[in-house]
């Protein structure tokens, strides 16, 4: 109980001031607001202060004030009601207990309905042993699956059961917050050893800050799969909303949104700096660094900071490669160079601007080799749970499992059977409406909202080809905004005579939007969407959420409208064509790229193309296109370009090599993709996996660190019947001879006796010879060998060649073409 304090004394004039600036912002907007603030008690109003206070624009005209009154209502609740919560450091408390907003998800009233679901399990518990006990509980609600980029609410992860890494997280984070547990979500924005990024939650408790993996229940914390792979990354970052910061180093602004470097809690680090000159050589103040790792075929920002009086950066980092760019607005010109470093030789390095095309160190037109080390497994974090409690977690996470599993096995919207069963005579376009939507959104889509847009886009079916009615008028879904109902209030909006003209000219709709809604990015968060009729509630907008409010007024008049799949620049459709809304971005040059056929060429995968822009190359989005015959044509904007290859070695370094070109108007390139092989010893690596058991013939154990104490082994984990297992036993096939030479080094796991009998494996083990056969039920070992060898667990079969007991040296999972070759190369 919190009887004799008052509720945020050390921040209440604060809170007080900045929420009057927002109010002096938008004041159209917040008359009503303080209309129902006076309704509320002194408490619950100045909670609701802090939340609009420090929220993005795009909170402010997105969602309802009652969106946000079950947070602050809340917050109130457990700091009056639980004496633990009412002794936090306030800037804890309201940081990290009583704001809404966890990172660029949809905001859903939550609080109130999490902690009445979970408020008995944790009652009378430390922070610490509520935070165990609460991802119990989020485990029994959702799991992991990969989905698209727009992130879920909290509560739309509870409902489904499930979401990729960062809706986990969310849902994690705000169910810890629901019980007065501080909580936040960390990341790696970009992982250096594999193509992927990751979120977990950060815990506070004892006056430090602990980890645990969302959804994923240990029975200790600093605990999770990602322990070893977060000792290789380059950066782990959290957020904060508010503008007074807590502790720690500071490691870029994203409008209201400060990022703090939180990489020393698991991994070695060193502080880098960057020293920037200009063009004339004079330390260049001001100048915006972009700290950099190579993932997915692209340099991605893991930190951008500007440059001292001195010219100079300095960022805390890991001990690997890292790609920097930088850029100045100098003279009436952008400026811009690039450098890499390795920081575990390498303190400090010195770039010099250049005007565009002239940058020092950029050779155009001629491929540059550059290699990327990613930091070696070091982990700091090694708490090992117990026996017992490693016995205990599995039955408590197998009860998770099985509820959950229950739960989702029929689970379905609602809203979509209501807008489905509505008898308008309509039926056949309502179908089509729910198909063109993404799987998400048929999950959390609501029926009012379809039913506007299905009402409104009617009227203009019968001007156009089915198809293009459906994807590009009819459609709700822009890019990854809110679905909101929009276009009553579009119409609104517009007299008879505009309606016509924009009708007529649609080009002049975003002349309309710039008339109307402004951009104040230093009071946004560039992720977060505000939605079309938001923009038009505020009149303010990123310049991402006002080109979607183009498309959207595009399609509520009727024009069928998108933004572009490859760089979302604004287009709508004339005489079958999308045209582009801006000179700027017409696309009258192009560029024909040769590639060789030995080998598969994929977009984010092992090749990428940007277009420098205001000083920063900006990758286009060009996974649909393929290769036909070894050859891409691509259109694309006058200006100056890099291409990137990579080849992602199993040891996570990557052989790079770079393109820098500039194509003129009506010019086309002509530019042959290199792409650089690596020798055996680069490929390997000397990773220690944890002891485990497998089982024989007749039930006796043998421990992996007898199996593979003599020389080189291979552990394979078949899934038999498979088409992944089935090609690597052909291949083994194919090359009997070879691979016989070493059947007493080969290892064959499987779940029982009975997958001997399959076709292929029973023919592999004839051909093979003196394979061991050995097995498990795969339900753990698959996952911490494929989590601990950084490959990925989801796929079998898992192959692992060892060299020494439990040292492993190379892994690969799923379908590889080649995997028999390598093997044997191995051996």
């Amino acid at each position: 109980m919190a009887e004799g304090k008052i509720f945020l004394k050390e921040n209440r004039d604060r809170i007080e001031k900045k929420y009057r600036e927002q109010v002096m912002g938008l004041p159209q907007v917040f008359a009503d607001i303080d209309k129902k603030l006076a309704e509320c008690t002194e408490e619950v109003a100045l909670a609701c202060k802090y939340l609009y206070a420090f929220m993005p624009y795009s909170d402010i005209g997105n969602y309802a004030f009652e969106a946000f009154l079950d947070y602050a209502e809340n917050g109130v609740y457990l700091w009056k009601e639980n004496s633990g919560v009412a002794e936090l450091p306030e800037e804890i408390f309201l940081n990290y207990v009583l704001f809404h907003r966890v990172n660029e998800e949809e905001i859903a009233p939550c609080r109130t309905f999490f902690r009445r679901e979970i408020g008995e399990r944790t009652e009378g518990m430390s922070f610490r042993e509520a935070a165990l006990e609460v991802n119990y509980w989020c485990a029994q609600e959702a799991t992991y699956h990969c989905t698209d980029d727009r992130t879920l609410s909290a509560l739309a992860v509870y409902r489904r059961g499930n979401g990729r890494c960062g809706e986990e997280s969310v849902f994690t984070v705000n169910a810890l917050r629901s019980v007065g547990v501080p909580a936040r979500q960390v990341y790696a924005p970009k992982w250096s050893h594999c193509d992927d990024n990751h979120a977990w939650v950060e815990i506070w408790c004892d006056g430090s800050w602990y980890f645990l993996g969302a959804c994923e229940p240990e029975e200790i914390l600093n605990k999770g799969w990602f322990t070893n792979a977060s000792s290789r990354a380059m950066m782990v970052h959290s957020r904060v909303f508010d503008t007074m910061i807590p502790e720690g180093e500071v490691i870029g602004k994203d409008g209201m949104v400060t990022m703090l470097n939180e990489l020393k809690r698991y991994a070695l680090t060193k502080e880098i700096t960057v020293s920037v000159k200009d063009s004339h050589g004079k330390p260049a103040e001001g100048a915006e660094v972009s700290f950099e790792v190579l993932n997915y075929s692209e340099y991605a920002p893991i930190a951008e900071l500007k440059t001292d009086s001195l010219g100079k950066v300095s960022l805390t980092t890991g001990l690997g490669s890292i790609h920097i760019s930088a850029r100045m607005y100098a003279d009436g010109e952008w400026l811009h160079a690039e450098n890499s470093m390795d920081t575990k030789t390498e303190d400090c390095c010195e770039i010099c601007l250049m005007p565009v095309g002239k940058e020092k160190g950029i050779f155009y037109e001629e491929w540059t080799e550059i290699d990327m080390i990613a930091p070696h497994d070091a982990p700091v974090n090694k708490d090992m749970p117990t026996p017992e409690q490693k016995e205990r977690g599995s039955k408590r996470l197998a009860e998770a499992n099985a509820y959950r599993e229950q739960k989702v096995r029929n689970l379905s919207n609602p809203e979509c059977r209501k807008f489905l069963e509505k008898e308008t005579g309509d039926s056949s376009m309502r179908k089509k409406l729910l198909e063109v939507l993404t799987e998400k959104d048929r999950t959390d889509c609501i029926s009012q909202v379809l039913e506007e847009h299905l009402k409104s886009a009617l009227p203009y079916e019968k001007n156009m080809d089915a198809d293009i009615f459906v994807l590009y008028v009819l459609n709700p879904r822009v890019d990854d905004e809110v679905l909101q109902k929009y276009r009553k209030t579009i119409l609104e909006q517009l007299s008879e005579e505009e309606k016509n003209m924009l009708q007529k000219e649609p080009a002049k709709i975003w002349k309309w939007i710039e008339d109307k809604i402004v951009s104040s990015p230093e009071k946004e968060r560039s992720s977060v969407i505000t939605t079309p009729s938001g923009c038009l509630k505020t009149g303010t907008g990123s310049i991402l959420s006002k080109k979607i409010l183009f498309v959207a007024m595009a399609r509520t008049l009727g024009i069928p409208a998108r933004l572009n799949p490859h760089d979302r620049s604004m287009e709508y459709m004339k005489n079958g064509k999308f045209i582009s809304v801006s000179a700027e971005t017409e696309k009258k040059a192009s560029i024909l790229l040769k590639a060789s056929a030995d080998t598969q060429w994929k977009y984010f995968q092992n090749w990428s193309i940007a277009k420098l822009e205001a000083g920063k190359y900006i990758t286009r989005k060009l996974e649909a296109e393929n290769f036909r015959d070894q050859v891409m044509k691509l259109p694309l904007e006058a200006g100056n370009y890099r291409i990137l290859t990579s080849n992602r070695l199993p040891n996570g370094n990557i052989f790079a090599a770079e393109y820098y070109f500039e194509v003129q108007i009506g010019e086309m390139k002509r530019v042959e993709l290199a792409f650089r092989n690596a020798n055996l010893e680069d490929m390997l690596e000397n990773i220690s996996i944890p002891e485990f058991t497998l089982r024989k013939e007749d039930g006796s154990t043998v421990k992996a660190s007898e199996l593979t104490a003599d020389g080189k082994h291979i552990l394979a984990f078949l899934e038999e019947e498979k088409e992944p297992t089935e090609h690597i036993l052909n291949e083994m096939m194919e090359q009997e001879e070879a691979f016989s030479r070493y059947a007493k080094r080969i290892i064959f796991v499987v779940k029982s006796k009975k997958a001997l009998e399959t076709p292929t494996l029973s023919r592999a083990l004839g051909k093979l010879g003196n394979v061991q056969i050995l097995y498990d039920d795969f339900s753990e070992i698959i996952n911490t060998l494929g989590r601990r060898m950084y490959v990925d667990p989801d796929k079998l079969p898992l192959i692992i060649v060892t060299n020494g007991s439990l040292n492993g040296i190379y892994a690969t999972s799923g379908y590889n073409v080649g995997t028999g070759d390598m093997l044997l190369r191995l051996l």
